[in-house]
């Protein structure tokens, strides 16, 4: 019989007999050069656990979590999904485990008497754990952000080969800038943010009834932001308590799922959640206080800004000015010279621009005093994240992820063109899959035979959007951000409620 037990965030212990499994490990340290910090906090002597396997999910900081991964025991097995790039297998060497496997999608793995099955999509996967004529499905972030046909394919797949699953775990949150972090005339950011919490909410829901698990375990946003700008988000989180009363009211078929509202350090055995966390006991609007007060040294710290000097300034002028022109083969030339941005860094002394334009075959960019008069976007962030970000093959995630920036964007017409997403693009460092497909050709040829179904979905979702960014999938679209309330719940496919109902946040 398997037993869970909550960790933080996205990570769980599996035991399966004798044999422990923990997914996406992140228990101390922060992420995204510190901008996010755990919350709830795990059990203590959580990463002294002697796991016989650790299950990674995917790639981004707070599931492959360094500073966790170096103290965690290194007789551990890894799995990560087998993807077209190369690099995780002696990046985990480097820390020092010796026994790694890139798990292909829907081969069968064994740990001892657990059958583990993953099934990957782009950059995400799913993680399937069979032990003891009992089913635990793991879609963790792998379904909320994908396209829709690739979601309906990878449910069929799930309902078909799992027909009986008796767990189903999933990440209930969103973790993006956008939109929250995206200004617009008109726009209430709070309301936006609730509605956008609720669809990440919705689409779990959604899953559930396709997949009809006994048991749903939506775990928490495990994580919260420290600037004083951007504790607002820590407050928008759909309640995961009104789970249960969300479901039966605007679903069909819903008497097989009950769901389990774990907190770190609950343990789930045959359906029966224990109750360890001392959070049941709060009521659910003060679950920050204590974090603030938890984290009152490190709020301090980040509400003091360093100042760059002049020298560093320069250096990120030279390197935007590379990576700009270097990510520019993402996007059709008719897109390009249509972007006109301005940068404002939040830590200079003197209220320093950047600012970046198309001119004759590539951009230009500059420092300056004032940003430019005809900008499409302004985005404020900090030159110490920018030149962080740059300096490392997935930095951006640090500004996107992160929240490490704002957007303020000021036309209709920007946001039909999608010119927003294109200048955040460009100002960060991400692999491009077309080089990293040509560096390696064989390992892709492995790749998409090993998956072709879902590989061909998502190389005819790229080709095909690749000239047209206003065509992006519907989730990242100009409706967050210009719809009223009434018409984004429509578009989005969720119902029309009474957040204030549910929410005492």
């Amino acid at each position: 019989m398997i037993k869970l037990t909550y960790l933080a965030h996205s990570s769980f212990l599996v035991e399966c007999g004798k044999t422990k499994i923990v997914f996406d490990p992140w228990l101390k340290g922060g992420a995204y050069l510190n901008q996010w910090h755990l919350w709830p906090l795990p059990p203590e002597g959580a990463e002294n656990i002697k796991a016989d396997a650790i299950l990674l999910s995917h790639g981004h900081e707070d599931h492959l979590h360094p500073e966790t991964l170096k103290v965690l025991h290194k007789d551990s097995q890894v799995f990560f999904p087998f993807q077209w790039r190369a690099g995780i297998k002696s990046y985990l060497k480097h820390i020092g485990f010796k026994n790694i496997t890139e798990a292909i999608s829907f081969k069968e793995y064994q740990v001892n008497d657990v059958r583990i099955v993953y099934i990957s999509y782009s950059l995400e996967s799913v993680v399937v754990i069979e032990y003891g004529g009992e089913v635990l499905v793991n879609i963790n972030d792998a379904l909320n952000s994908n396209h829709e046909n690739a979601v309906d394919f990878i449910l069929k797949e799930l309902k078909t080969r799992w027909p009986k699953i008796d767990y189903l775990l999933s990440g209930w949150s969103g973790a993006s800038y956008f939109p929250n972090q995206v200004r617009y005339p008109g726009k209430d950011d709070m309301e936006i943010g609730k509605l956008r919490e609720q669809f990440f909410a919705n689409n779990f829901f959604r899953f559930t009834n396709e997949l009809q698990p006994q048991w749903g375990v939506p775990f928490a946003p495990g994580f919260m932001l420290l600037q004083q700008e951007n504790q607002w988000i820590n407050h928008v989180k759909f309640p995961r308590y009104k789970a249960e009363e969300y479901y039966k009211e605007h679903f069909e078929n819903t008497a097989a799922t009950k769901f389990l509202i774990a907190f770190p350090g609950d343990e789930i055995e045959n359906g029966v959640l224990k109750k360890n966390s001392h959070f049941h006991e709060l009521d659910e609007s003060l679950h920050y206080e204590g974090a603030y007060l938890h984290y009152d040294k490190e709020i301090k710290k980040v509400s003091v800004t360093e100042y760059v000097n002049d020298a560093e300034i320069d250096l990120l002028v030279g390197k935007l000015e590379h990576w700009i022109n270097y990510n520019k083969i993402l996007y059709n030339p008719v897109v390009l010279h249509d972007v006109v941005f301005s940068i404002k860094l939040n830590d200079t002394n003197e209220g320093i621009y950047i600012n970046v334009a198309w001119k004759d075959k590539g951009f230009v960019v500059a420092k300056s005093i004032a940003p430019l008069p005809d900008r499409r976007v302004l985005v404020n962030t900090s030159a110490k994240k920018l030149l962080y970000g740059l300096e490392r093959t997935w930095g951006g995630d640090v500004l996107t992820i992160g929240y490490g920036l704002t957007v303020d964007v000021y036309t209709q017409l920007t946001l039909e063109k999608n010119l927003d997403i294109v200048c955040i693009r460009l100002i960060t460092r991400y692999p491009i899959s077309r080089k990293d497909l040509a560096k390696y050709p064989f390992r892709a040829l492995r790749f998409y035979s090993y998956n072709p179904k879902l590989t061909s979905l998502w190389l005819k979702q790229k080709i095909t959007l690749k000239p047209y960014v206003n065509k992006y999938p519907y989730n990242e679209r100009d409706h967050w951000l210009t719809y009223n309330k009434c018409d984004l719940c429509a578009v989005c496919k969720m119902p029309e409620i009474n957040l204030s109902a549910y929410s005492k946040i």
